[in-house]
């Protein structure tokens, strides 16, 4: 275990004050993303109002470009061991291997900042729709006319949504949860905070996941130094 200060993570939204904060850092098109959020997604119920869950975007593609060849094999690669995986079926690489792969991870990660003004369950819909369109269908969701498609099929106010797309503020708020996570120490993703004290990295199967917030209800550490949990 490794351990240094941390700060607390901000609250998003209404909740109880005393609800326990977990902040997942994630890239939309992070393979191992997709795989950890869909398990936390089986506690989510489990815990109910205990917990107040925070999606944090660390875009691994921050600047616009385009991968080269090698990139995209490499990229292909995680999105075929991922569909291994239970939580992976019907994962596909076409998003790699076709003629419009994302340049940058920024413009979906924006988006669901946009989106979190809308309440935390849109936000969701609209990340359950943007990684069903790329993981499944091999769609490049970092695409404008993609995302206002799949806002408008999460039920968003698509006026209000693009105002706040455009909104250099909004991206601003992706580049400081960015920086928010570098903090922590975070270089990779999945990563969740748990109570702005605890870290546990990669994806983790959901009886750890369990294990880990349990654990930390039961000590309720508070002001401690960051614990990385191996």
């Amino acid at each position: 275990m490794g351990a240094r200060p941390a700060s607390k993570v901000a609250p998003p939204g209404p909740q109880s004050d005393d609800a326990l904060e977990l902040v997942l850092f994630h890239d939309v098109f992070c393979s191992w993303c997709y795989v950890a959020d869909q398990r936390l997604d089986q506690l989510r119920k489990e815990y109910g109002a205990q917990i107040r869950w925070t999606l944090r975007g660390f875009p691994l593609r921050p600047d616009e470009g385009m991968p080269d060849r090698r990139q995209r094999q490499v990229l292909a690669r995680h999105f075929r061991r991922v569909a291994r995986e239970a939580e992976g079926r019907g994962v596909k690489a076409d998003l790699w291997t076709g003629q419009d792969p994302p340049s940058s991870s920024m413009p979906p990660l924006v988006a669901l900042e946009a989106a979190m003004a809308e309440g935390s369950a849109l936000q969701r819909e609209l990340l359950r729709a943007m990684r069903r369109a790329a993981f499944l269908e091999g769609i490049n969701v970092a695409r404008r006319d993609v995302l206002v498609e799949l806002a408008g099929r999460a039920g968003l106010d698509l006026p209000s949504f693009l105002e706040r797309l455009d909104d250099p503020r909004t991206t601003r708020c992706v580049e400081d949860g960015q920086a928010e996570a570098e903090g922590f120490g975070i270089r990779g993703v999945p990563a969740l905070i748990i109570g702005g004290e605890w870290m546990v990295q990669g994806a983790r199967e959901v009886g750890e996941y369990r294990q880990v917030i349990d654990k930390y209800l039961a000590e309720h550490v508070a002001g401690g130094p960051l614990r990385v949990l191996h």
